[in-house]
């Protein structure tokens, strides 16, 4: 029994010994910060947390700790503009040593290679966003001066190549790092307000990669979880968007419509096949049809002798109301309605969902624009019959 009470003890000093710490720590020096007071703070989707703070002393020593169980995004920071951002996992030791003045720049990093790597993300964007600021005061200067015109093409064809080496960049360093959050950050770099370095629609190979690689790794991060909630997003509108191609997409013979007119005659698109057809939605009670309504008629005036004609879909509910527009308005073209507002069964499938919405159609009943309205359609007349 002694040896027994002899063999436990000695595990539980050794198992005492050899326990990790269960949190985080970032710790550091920040030269010239004496009296500065320093965030925590943890960046989630919507919103940032601070954690903890410390107020600087004349030696710029700091030490944080905390615990997470994935790895999340992090940012040390005096204030809003001036941080530095890290990638922090459960039991990371990690050490910075930078300037007051600009946490981020010159900042040396160690004990996390996800922080040091979104440091030279940003470090990269930042230059190249100084190089565009570079050439746009270049050409703010010329402005008035005779060398402008001589100067544009080439300050054009240069800015697209800092912007196109920058994209590569970002690809490269996604490839490398999309199982990490580091991957994830370099999706939503801005190369300018508003303007991202990366598209969802023309990038996506990017996006998905990054979005399957790390919700097999980190499925419960709020980060991981909100890009997969985007993707899953697109996917279902491209889907959506693919369905509706697939029926009224430009190339594709327009659905027939069969409707009765004002008259109670039954009327169908297809008889007026032979002639180019603008199929146009509209409604008496819709502002912006009726507005556009005098455009119409100059173009039917203009046209309707050389082949081109009006079939008119109103997504009225009262008969009285359609036939007064069409009156008021002096619509002198094919008019149809089932006078079943959004119920209507053509604006159903032709997948309107505000008016005006109009087709065009050529000889042979296939769609080749949408929505041509005022002086764009006026031209795309005028290249068809003239």
């Amino acid at each position: 029994m002694k040896n027994l009470t002899i063999i436990l003890s000695l595990i539980l000093i050794l198992s005492s010994c050899s326990t990790e710490p269960e949190f985080f720590t970032v710790s550091g020096e920040i030269s010239n910060a004496n009296g500065e007071k320093l965030y925590l703070v943890e960046l989630q989707s919507n919103n940032t947390q601070i954690l903890d703070s410390i107020i600087l002393n004349e030696k710029g020593t700091f030490s944080f700790k905390g615990q997470t169980n994935i790895p999340k995004f992090y940012a040390i920071r005096t204030n809003n503009n001036n941080y530095l951002t890290l990638i922090i996992n459960d039991l990371d030791q990690i050490h910075v040593t930078t300037n007051i003045d600009n946490l981020a720049e010159n900042a040396i990093i160690t004990g996390s290679n996800d922080s040091k790597n979104i440091l030279l993300l940003r470090t990269k964007l930042e230059k190249s966003i100084e190089q565009l600021d570079s050439l746009a005061d270049y050409y703010q200067s010329l402005i008035g001066s005779w060398k402008i015109n001589q100067v544009k093409d080439s300050l054009k064809i240069v800015s697209q190549s800092i912007i196109d080496n920058h994209t590569n960049y970002t690809k490269e360093f996604i490839d490398k790092n999309k199982n990490s959050l580091s991957g994830l950050m370099a999706l939503y770099q801005q190369i300018a307000p508003r303007r991202y370095v990366l598209s969802l629609d023309e990038d996506f190979e990017y996006f998905n990669m990054v979005d399957s690689s790390l919700m097999l790794r980190f499925p419960e991060s709020e980060a991981v979880k909100s890009l997969h909630s985007q993707i899953e997003e697109f996917k279902r509108q491209k889907n959506i968007t693919e369905e509706i191609n697939a029926v009224i997409g430009i190339g594709n013979i327009a659905p027939d419509i069969v409707l009765p007119n004002p008259n109670g005659d039954t009327i169908a698109l297809s008889s007026l096949r032979g002639k180019y057809v603008l199929i146009d939605f509209w409604a008496s009670w819709c502002r912006p049809c009726r507005v556009e309504n005098p455009n119409l008629v100059k173009s039917y005036e203009k046209y309707n002798s050389k082949g081109f004609e009006i079939f008119q879909v109103s997504l009225d509910k009262k008969k009285d109301a359609w036939i007064n527009a069409i009156s008021q308005d002096n619509l002198n073209w094919v008019h149809v309605s089932d006078l079943q507002y959004w119920n209507s069964v053509p604006a159903r499938t032709y997948k309107v969902e505000g008016i005006p919405a109009s087709f065009l159609i050529d000889k042979q009943g296939r769609i080749i624009a949408k929505n041509l309205r005022g002086d764009v359609l006026e031209a795309k007349l005028s290249e068809l019959f003239n």
